[in-house]
């Protein structure tokens, strides 16, 4: 009886994904402001006037108004002078954290990006975006202590660095945040495949709502991870210390995986949505851009809340 080795075959250590990622930062980076160059800017208005860019009212304006603030078109059309107002906007605190869990190391085939690969670049690519909307962005820590702030010219850079250093420290053991290390009344965008024991996510989405935090899981996946492309025998061998499994590939397995697989999609949206957000499910044979199109469209993270 023939077997065939599946996961083992295309997981990589955490140390040579390290290296990995590092010998190609710059590219990263690079592709990482491109990605947020593409994307379209988002602001977060405070309904009422003050420094922005998009427009609020005409006003009268008061006596000794400075000629520079007179909207001259808009007075001409009458016997009085207005001030164009702009919007006030004031930034969010937007938390990042990428899941370096051994199932995130892994691809179905080489022409394909491991999750934690894909992720790092999402990762990236979603501080790039969130920065140049005069957002604030903080990088958390999978050990508790407090959130890097991004900030400056060189952002990108020290978060790839930070997130290549926690890469190298991981245990393989599947964790999240901690939400002590979480600002209250911020965002939390959680970078992973989304295979958490569905008790552990509820407790973490619950003590973030404790906190006034809202939290989106950009939930990244292999393409194989939702249709098991697979006939024959196969052994299944975890990578976080699951038992192994022998199954037969087969139209019938196949049903009752996809069952399966749409149980568990369903209770991670049930989870979130209590939380405050729908996951936003991200394919790694999908361009980068369609995850970051779909977190922009989200309320508070570039449309209007």
């Amino acid at each position: 009886m023939a077997e065939t080795a599946f996961l083992p075959r295309n997981a990589v250590a955490a140390t040579a994904l390290a290296d990995s990622l590092a010998s190609r930062l710059p590219m990263l980076v690079a592709t990482a402001r491109r990605i947020a160059e593409n994307m379209g800017q988002g602001s977060h208005p405070r309904r009422k006037a003050g420094q922005g860019d998009e427009f609020w009212q005409y006003r009268p304006a008061a006596a000794g108004e400075p000629a520079s603030q007179i909207d001259w078109r808009q007075s001409a059309r009458g016997d009085r002078a207005f001030v164009r107002e702009r919007e006030a906007q004031t930034p969010h605190t937007i938390c990042i954290w990428c899941d370096n869990s051994a199932s995130m190391r892994w691809h179905s085939e080489e022409g394909l990006p491991l999750k934690a690969e894909r992720a790092f670049l999402l990762a990236l690519a979603c501080a790039a975006m969130l920065l140049r909307q005069g957002e604030h962005v903080r990088l958390l820590a999978t050990d508790g202590a407090p959130p890097l702030r991004l900030y400056g010219h060189r952002a990108l850079e020290q978060m790839a660095h930070s997130l290549i250093a926690a890469l190298r420290a991981t245990t393989d053991t599947p964790t999240l945040p901690q939400p002590a290390s979480v600002p209250t009344r911020s965002r939390v965008l959680l970078f992973g495949d989304g295979l958490y024991p569905p008790d552990v996510l509820a407790t973490f989405l619950r003590a973030l709502t404790a906190r006034q935090a809202t939290c989106t899981l950009v939930e990244t996946v292999d393409p194989a991870e939702t249709r098991l492309p697979y006939e024959g025998h196969v052994r299944f061998t975890g990578l976080e210390n699951e038992a192994p499994l022998l199954l037969t590939g087969s139209a019938e397995l196949r049903h009752d995986y996809a069952t399966i697989w749409q149980r568990h999609q369903d209770r991670l949206r049930t989870l979130c949505q209590a939380a405050g957000s729908p996951p936003v499910l991200h394919m790694t044979d999908q361009p980068p851009e369609s995850a970051l199109l779909a977190l922009h469209a989200l309320p508070g993270m570039g449309g209007r809340p």
